[in-house]
C-alpha cells in the first residue's frame, strides 16, 4: 500500500506540476522580421500564449506563419522552456521585377509575386533586372511564376560584370517556342541569350565581342551558339 500510494502521490504531483501556470507560454519571441509587425504575426497564432508548452505543435506553427504571410519563406519554432517560445523567419528576397499593363511587381527567386510597385518609384529598385513578357495575365500577390526562363533572367545579369550591368536597360521574353531570352541596351541594342543553357560560355563570348569595332555600330548581338556569336 505504501508503493502505490507512493506512486500514486508521485503521479498526481507531475500531473500537478505539468499542468500548472509554471509550463504555460507567457511569451513569444519573434525575430528576423522586417516586413511585418510582430502584432501580425502573432496574431496568426494566438492559441500559443496560455497553452502547455510541451502541447505546442511546432510543424503548425511554423506552417500557419509561412503559409500566410508572402514574404516569409521558412519559419523556424523553438521551445525555450519553461515558458517561451521563439519564431525565427526566413524572408523572401526580390530579385527581379516584371511588369504586365503598366503595373510592376517584384518577384523572388523561387518565381513568387512579393509585392506590388508603384511607376514611380522603379529607381528604388534599379538594381533588379525588368522583366518584361513573363506574363500574360493580370498576376496577384503570393502567385508563383513556374516559368524557367523568367528566373534564368536572374542567373544571367547576376553572371555579368559590373561593366555590362550597366549597358543592360532591361530583359525580355520573346514569344516563341523556345520563349527565348533577349536583354535590350541602353543605347539600343539587343543582346538575344536564348536560353539558360551555356550561360557562362555566353558571357565569355560577350566579354569578346565588347572590344570589337564592329559591336559600337551593331544593333543585334546573338549568342544562342556561343562558339559562332552573331553580329547585326
Amino acid at each position: 500500500m505504501f508503493i502505490a500510494l507512493f506512486f500514486a502521490s508521485a503521479v498526481w504531483g507531475l500531473n500537478y506540476f505539468y499542468n500548472s501556470e509554471y509550463f504555460k507560454v507567457k511569451d513569444i519571441d519573434i525575430q528576423d522580421n522586417t516586413h511585418y509587425k510582430d502584432e501580425e504575426i502573432l496574431g496568426l497564432i494566438p492559441e500559443v500564449i496560455g497553452t502547455n508548452i510541451f502541447e505546442i505543435n511546432k510543424k503548425i506553427v511554423e506552417e500557419t506563419i509561412a503559409g500566410e504571410l508572402t514574404w516569409v519563406k521558412e519559419t523556424e519554432m523553438s521551445k525555450i522552456f519553461p515558458d517561451k517560445i521563439i519564431v525565427k523567419l526566413v524572408e523572401r528576397k526580390p530579385e527581379l521585377r516584371i511588369v504586365y499593363k503598366g503595373e510592376y511587381f517584384l518577384m523572388d527567386d523561387e518565381g513568387v509575386i512579393l509585392e506590388r510597385i508603384d511607376v514611380k518609384n522603379q529607381s528604388d529598385y534599379k538594381d533588379l533586372i525588368l522583366v518584361k513578357n513573363a506574363v500574360s495575365y493580370d498576376v496577384n500577390i503570393g502567385e508563383k511564376i513556374a516559368k524557367k526562363n523568367v528566373l534564368s533572367c536572374v542567373d544571367i545579369y547576376k553572371a555579368f560584370g559590373s561593366e555590362m550591368k550597366s549597358m543592360i536597360n532591361e530583359a525580355r521574353l520573346e514569344d516563341n517556342i523556345s520563349g527565348d531570352i533577349v536583354f535590350e541596351t541602353k543605347d539600343g541594342k539587343e543582346i538575344i541569350f536564348g536560353n539558360s543553357n551555356d550561360i557562362v560560355k555566353k558571357v565569355e563570348a560577350l566579354k569578346q565581342l565588347l572590344v570589337l569595332e564592329e559591336f559600337i555600330n551593331c544593333t543585334i548581338i546573338d549568342l544562342r551558339s556561343p562558339e559562332n556569336p552573331v553580329i547585326k
